[in-house]
């Protein structure tokens, strides 16, 4: 199954978090659709609850725990 990398993730959500923000699926996905990423990065953004996510570290687990990171 192929899988998003975590620098990827984070060049996506890593602005957002800086910002004090709690993005939540389909925050990312806008990013992830409007910008320049793969659709290994859309997938895993799409594996999500739509649920806000707290930090970087939880958006990690959460990927990682959904089987969606390489690396």
């Amino acid at each position: 199954m192929p899988a998003a990398s975590w620098n990827d993730i984070v060049r996506l959500a890593g602005p957002l978090f800086e910002q004090g923000l709690q993005p939540d699926r389909s925050d990312l996905l806008e990013i992830a659709f409007t910008g320049d990423f793969s659709d290994d990065v859309i997938d895993a953004i799409d594996s999500l609850d739509g649920k806000p996510i707290p930090s970087l570290e939880a958006l990690r687990e959460k990927l990682a725990a959904n089987g969606v990171l390489s690396g």
